[in-house]
């Protein structure tokens, strides 16, 4: 887990030193057969849509929040939809999909958002690139991301894991590494951005 409690389909989970648990009962974290989403108590997958807003219009990436209204460590709004556009609106987890929808439809519309929902004060990194732009960061991510965690661990080995893309950036760092990685992405997606540009210059 990159934080050490966090949330999975709206259900507050902490990392022990048994495993990852859920905050409420205590009982570990099956990842094969996580429990159903707080929301809307659908059976939800990893890498899958949202059941409740699945196939958004003209959007690249988003979460329903599942029934949770804010986010356990930091206590932003638990929901998020991040537009083609590279506009990215936040809402309660409470909200439900069908207003998640009317926001959206609203957003694309050039229409103000309805009560509840708001845009974040900058666009995505996407903004603004073409599609074989996008991909050249997107490709170029991981090892990005391997110089990145490399920098920070000063040389230490890397879990073997996250370097053949099976696992997470954060697979196997402490909480300090975790956060100075975290304070870089963006700088490291910055220059990426950069280098695409250029290189389609």
């Amino acid at each position: 887990m990159f934080l050490k409690v966090d949330s999975l389909f709206g259900h507050v989970v902490e990392e022990t030193d048994h495993g990852v648990v859920y905050q409420a009962d205590g009982v570990l974290v099956d990842g094969a057969n996580p429990r159903p989403c707080v929301g809307c108590q659908v059976k939800c997958a990893e890498g899958t849509h949202d059941p409740c807003i699945a196939n958004l219009p003209n959007t690249r990436n988003a979460c329903c929040g599942h029934g949770l209204d804010v986010t356990p460590v930091y206590k932003r709004p638990n929901g998020y939809v991040a537009l083609e556009d590279g506009r990215t609106f936040r809402f309660s987890g409470l909200v439900g999909g069908e207003r998640i929808r009317q926001a959206v439809d609203a957003a694309l519309k050039g229409e103000e958002l309805p009560e509840g929902f708001v845009f974040d004060d900058e666009k995505a990194w996407w903004a603004g690139l073409s599609e074989a732009q996008r991909q050249y960061v997107q490709d170029n991510t991981h090892n990005g991301l391997v110089e990145l965690v490399t920098e920070v661990r000063n040389g230490q080995p890397l879990s073997p894991a996250f370097l053949s893309g099976e696992a997470f950036w954060f697979d196997g760092l402490s909480e300090k590494e975790k956060e100075q990685v975290r304070a870089r992405l963006s700088g490291m997606i910055e220059g990426l951005v950069q280098k695409a540009l250029a290189h389609s210059a």
